[in-house]
């Protein structure tokens, strides 16, 4: 019994390392339909579109990025969708339009992979009124047959936590997790940082290390930064909050603690926008993104 359970519980873990985050924007009406009876559609899709391999992410949660960031639901673009996706640590979301011509139902439905901005997968249909509900259905089916995470054997041997940091293959060897903690919307001042996360947090030294020996791409949304080996990490242009907790510059700067503290009460910070990549201090009261390291051997 003892066995059994042991194995169902290392599936369950690599089940859980594997999941992907996704979710499915709102529609958007076209001609001839309105936005309320797209909403009814959309949500059809969303009953239905589930996966494999990925955790969907509730409307509840989108909603309140929006709302954070001041959008505005009905004029959402396909660029304001990818940066609410990269604020979730989202992997995919799926965008799609409807439109009524000459009184046949037209849905345009796409995946997008939130990292490169790139189409993962399309699906799209014509049909009646009368016959919406099975047509979603199909779609969404289909849609997630095309993007599902096909399960492979584990492997024991190699620990769960460890797909969660990449090796950029830096001179000191250190690893650098995928995504900023507590989602790329997540901001903490130096103190809280040093409180949560200690010496997970990198050094000056070390950020100077990813700044110098690895190549950064601006995606529009913040930097890829790809090591000499090839593999890359993402640096959400996350802006930051000023001592008083007033966000700024979200998708144009990036401002990133370090655990070196500088002078008085200024740490230094790795800040970035779209022109450049600095190793900069600042006062600690200020709210930054965190994107933590771990030795290559432990």
């Amino acid at each position: 019994m003892k066995k059994l359970f042991s194995l169902c519980l290392i599936c369950l873990l690599a089940m859980s390392a594997m999941a992907q985050r996704a979710a499915v924007m709102e529609f958007k009406a076209g001609v001839g339909i309105s936005q309320a009876d797209v909403d009814g559609i959309s949500g059809i899709f969303t009953t239905y579109f589930r996966p494999a391999g990925y955790t969907m992410i509730e409307r509840i949660q989108i909603d309140r990025i929006i709302d954070e960031q001041k959008l505005q639901r009905s004029t959402l673009t396909e660029n304001q969708m990818v940066r609410i996706g990269e604020l979730l640590n989202l992997s995919k979301i799926v965008i799609g339009d409807v439109n009524v011509v000459m009184g046949q139902y037209n849905v345009d439905v796409r995946v997008i992979n939130v990292e490169s901005g790139t189409i993962a997968a399309t699906e799209g249909a014509t049909f009646a009124g009368s016959s919406y509900r099975e047509v979603m259905k199909s779609i969404a089916q289909k849609l997630a047959g095309q993007i599902a995470i096909k399960a492979g054997p584990a492997v024991s041997r190699t620990p769960v936590q460890e797909s969660e940091y990449v090796d950029l293959g830096l001179p000191s060897g250190v690893l650098w997790k995928k995504y900023n903690e507590g989602g790329s919307d997540a901001h903490y001042t130096y103190n809280d940082a040093v409180r949560r996360f200690g010496n997970k947090l990198p050094t000056k030294d070390e950020f100077e290390e990813l700044r110098t020996n690895c190549r950064w791409t601006w995606t529009g949304r913040g930097y890829r930064v790809t090591g000499p080996n090839g593999n890359s990490i993402t640096l959400p242009a996350a802006g930051d909050r000023d001592c008083y907790g007033n966000m700024y510059s979200v998708g144009e700067n990036g401002y990133y603690w370090s655990s070196t503290p500088y002078q008085y009460d200024q740490v230094y910070c790795l800040y970035f926008y779209s022109n450049g990549v600095h190793k900069e201090y600042d006062s600690s009261c200020r709210g930054f993104s965190v994107r933590l390291i771990k030795s290559s051997d432990f």
